[in-house]
């Protein structure tokens, strides 16, 4: 009994019994059904290949049984209908936007051994309010919980040691998170557009002080939850993480300490009252888009004999912007 036997039978039923002995299930085989409705892998499978069952828009519950080592790319991308998914046996990994998209999900249990959820892994998916992650689970990557509208806390693992870029953008009804004392990487902005957000940290690389989110290490600003009108960067940063303050609504003024050599990319991107920023010759680099879509930005002021330099960091609109002060 194999592969072809078990799409046959997928055709006369909206539970979808793969049948015991099927290995593979190869990328994009059901692909857009509107015919199922249950899902259930048998221990036999050991491969499921990219978006096999994505696009599958009426699909309500999944489950897992013991046999697959991981999930991929897509997999179940855009099951706009799914609701209950359970996950067992030796799934180590899950890939990039596998379960992204699926809209109705509720909830769900990344149990052990899983200990990577890929780019995008449940991005979008807007009713998502409980996530439970075994202490397997060692990286999150970029975007994994994006626009989790719904999810207000998670916890995580004491075994965690990567936590992608924008990895809870968009989660603006999350209200805690605490970073753990295994944390080594932390990429751009985690917790960008998180409105409702308080963040601690058990970590020592990792501190969060006086409205800043602050990478000790690299020295650099990762995010910005305060509200005020002006702002001085912490003496020391060296640089300003991508999205650092991307969105801001209340910043008018922003003063850079002679340590700033770098401004990431649309680290003020969208800080539509922004007036002023005060910058050192001491800045190396300004990165894409770091002052895009400030509509109110009237000046950028540098340090005497320096107008030359900063014409070549910066985009040639805003050349009229810049002003030398002593």
């Amino acid at each position: 009994m194999g592969l072809i036997n078990t799409i046959q039978g997928i055709f006369s039923t909206q539970k979808a019994q793969i049948e015991d002995g099927t290995e593979r299930i190869e990328s994009t085989v059901f692909k857009g059904r509107k015919d199922i409705k249950a899902l259930k892998i048998p221990s036999t499978v050991t491969y499921i290949g990219a978006e096999a069952f994505s696009d599958c828009t009426n699909l309500e519950s999944l489950e897992f049984s013991s046999g697959l080592p991981n999930i991929k790319r897509k997999t179940f991308y855009n099951c706009k209908s799914l609701k209950s998914v359970k996950i067992s046996g030796e799934i180590r990994f899950i890939g990039a936007s596998a379960f992204e998209n699926c809209s109705a999900l509720e909830q769900i249990d990344i149990p052990s051994p899983v200990m990577k959820l890929d780019d995008r892994t449940f991005a979008g998916c807007s009713k998502l309010h409980t996530i439970t992650l075994s202490d397997s689970v060692q990286y999150i990557g970029r975007s994994t919980f994006k626009d989790c509208t719904s999810l207000e806390e998670i916890s995580l693992p004491k075994t965690l040691i990567g936590l992608g870029q924008t990895a809870f953008s968009g989660c603006e009804n999350l209200k805690k998170i605490v970073i753990p004392a295994s944390l080594t990487y932390m990429g751009h902005n985690p917790f960008y557009n998180c409105k409702n957000l308080t963040v601690e940290s058990e970590n020592e690389n990792f501190r969060f002080e006086k409205d800043f989110f602050i990478d000790i290490k690299k020295r650099r600003v990762i995010a910005y939850f305060g509200k005020r009108t002006s702002l001085i960067l912490p003496n020391g940063t060296k640089k300003t993480s991508d999205f650092s303050f991307k969105g801001n609504s209340t910043l008018e003024i922003v003063i850079l300490p002679t340590t700033v050599e770098r401004i990431g990319k649309e680290s003020f991107y969208g800080c539509k009252a922004l007036r002023e920023v005060s910058m050192y010759d001491t800045v190396k680099r300004i990165d894409e888009d770091a002052f895009e879509a400030c509509p109110s930005l009237r000046k950028i002021y540098i340090p005497i004999g320096c107008l030359e330099k900063f014409k070549k960091l910066l985009d040639e609109k805003y050349w009229n912007k810049l002003e030398e002060i002593e």
